[in-house]
């Protein structure tokens, strides 16, 4: 059984259409990831869910490349 990544991002990310543009970079990017905001979240959370270990400095400079911001939450 493979172990699962699971990284949780508060984003400044607010409206449905970047959201979804950001889920369609990010799922190019990392193969086989899932990966979703829950905008209702007081922090916009970003979701993403991996069978490989998940780089996070590759995904917070993705975002900011976007103009948004994104920083793991503990």
């Amino acid at each position: 059984m493979m172990k699962t990544s699971i990284e949780i991002f508060k984003t400044n990310v607010v409206n449905r259409p970047a959201a979804a543009k950001l889920v369609k970079c990010l799922e190019a990017l990392l193969l086989h990831a899932k990966v979703n905001f829950d905008l209702e979240d007081c922090d916009h959370i970003l979701r993403v869910e991996a069978p490989q270990t998940i780089d996070v400095a590759l995904i917070r400079d993705h975002i900011l490349h976007h103009g948004y911001e994104a920083e793991p939450l503990q």
